[in-house]
């Protein structure tokens, strides 16, 4: 009896150990393309998660700081982390600057730094938007930009984001030897 006690004390800590290494992706987590994701705000939970996908940047876009923990990670794992500070998209006057997101655009295109996460608070507008455009640079029709804008996006959707989405034009300058070889594709079929 005694044995079979211990067994089951041993399979109960297996278990509780199991759980707490269960990998966890961040809320609104998912490929864009080859080698770059997307996501609301990586929680600790997240971790293990994003250190399987061997990131090589982490893009932050929110107009405020993140916690302390998430620079602590990216410091620790060796990911570049690049913080760019802009507002979203807000009726009747507030819209991101169009400047600023063919900025950010060229680097998540930029395949040196692949594999790469892109998020935001949520993972809903300021990363709606930068997908938005990227399905844009794909040759996507608006339809299916906005059906996946809104998947993501629930009840929260913005029409000044779509609008957005719907009207940016900023060139975005990528060098072509660091172009990802999806986008690459779509620009030379239809040149």
């Amino acid at each position: 009896m005694h044995t079979l006690v211990q067994r089951d004390e041993e399979r109960q800590l297996e278990i509780a150990e199991q759980q707490s290494q269960l990998i966890v992706p961040p809320l609104n987590f998912a490929m864009i393309a080859p080698g770059i994701y997307r996501s609301g705000f990586p929680n600790p939970k997240s971790q293990p998660f994003l250190l399987q996908l061997g990131l090589r940047t982490i893009v932050y876009v929110f107009d405020g700081d993140g916690p302390s923990y998430h620079q602590e990670f990216v410091t620790a794992n060796g990911i570049a982390y690049k913080h760019f500070h802009i507002a979203a998209n807000k009726e009747p006057f507030v819209e991101m600057d169009h400047a600023q997101v063919a900025a950010i655009l060229a680097e998540v295109l930029d395949t040196r730094n692949h594999p790469l996460l892109i998020h935001c608070n949520r993972g809903i507008r300021r990363v709606g938007c930068l997908v938005g455009c990227i399905r844009k640079l794909q040759g996507w029709a608006m339809t299916a930009i906005f059906d996946e804008y809104q998947r993501f996006s629930g009840t929260k959707i913005r029409i000044s984001d779509q609008e957005f989405i719907e009207v940016f034009t900023s060139p975005v300058h990528i060098d072509p030897q660091y172009e990802p070889r999806w986008l690459a594709d779509y620009t030379n079929r239809n040149n």
